[in-house]
């Protein structure tokens, strides 16, 4: 009479095997997040009011900065450098305020 195993969950054996990620690495994880949400936003401009996009963005720039602070160098979004990413979304941001608050 032998005791059965307990079944194994293959998310947690998966979970347990994966390291754990870096600061740098969950600012990138929450970054691309943002990226991908403004881009949604800027493809959905028509039903999208723009301060939505506006406050993506400067999400983005900040998450961004912050890791590539931490030494994060390449990213997940297509743009892949974090620096290009930023100068991407402040291009959009700065577009934006021009756009809505001074035309």
């Amino acid at each position: 009479m032998s005791a059965e195993a307990p079944p194994v969950d293959p998310v947690r054996a998966w979970l347990s095997q994966r390291p754990p990620l870096t600061r740098a690495q969950k600012y990138e994880r929450l970054a691309f997040t943002f990226c991908k949400m403004g881009t949604i936003g800027l493809m959905a401009w028509l039903l999208t009011p723009p301060i939505f996009v506006l406050l993506v963005a400067v999400g983005a720039i900040y998450l961004y900065g912050r890791a590539l602070a931490l030494g994060i160098t390449r990213s997940q979004c297509v743009l892949r450098k974090p620096l290009l990413i930023m100068s991407f979304w402040t291009v959009v941001a700065t577009s934006i305020v021009v756009w809505r608050f001074v035309l």
